[in-house]
């Protein structure tokens, strides 16, 4: 295993859909993706490893990296380890502290997307769902200037 899919959010890779309007069970057999959106980076248990292997990938952070290395060996370098960690975990903590911001400010984002409410026809009967309950095949009502996201790569059976 790759030790980089550790990290990877799982994703379905799908080709075309063939979906039949208003059939939930048929849909639901071909366990096509959810709609729920997500476009945050971590979460609460790989932000550490994950802002730091992304972080370390930049060369100047891998190469003062490096440098404190040395520096920790006494006959490699004259200098305290701490002049060269000092910085280096002031730059490390800033660019974490920016990345989760903005990483919560994508949480946020999603949460609100996800939880709008929606118009669905449920047999026959106009019912309030949220975007994340919608399923392949629904069939949403839409307003004038309403929200509603799109896929490109689906195929709409009318039968």
């Amino acid at each position: 295993m790759n030790r980089l899919s550790l990290f990877k959010k799982k994703t379905i890779e799908e080709g075309s859909r063939t979906i039949r309007a208003n059939d939930h069970e048929n849909n639901v057999l071909k366990r096509y993706a959810g709609n729920e959106i997500s476009t945050s980076r971590y979460n609460l248990i790989t932000f550490v490893p994950k802002n730091l292997f992304e972080q370390f990938t930049r060369l100047a952070n891998a190469y003062f990296l490096f440098q404190l290395c040395l520096q920790l060996i006494p006959q490699v370098s004259s200098l305290r380890p701490a002049t060269t960690a000092f910085p280096l975990v002031i730059v490390l903590s800033l660019t974490a502290i920016k990345d989760a911001s903005d990483d919560i400010a994508r949480h946020r984002s999603d949460n609100q997307i996800n939880n709008r409410q929606t118009s669905t026809f449920v047999d026959g009967q106009l019912t309030t769902r949220k975007w994340r309950e919608i399923n392949a095949g629904d069939i949403i009502q839409l307003t004038n200037d309403e929200f509603v996201t799109v896929s490109t790569n689906i195929d709409i059976c009318y039968e």
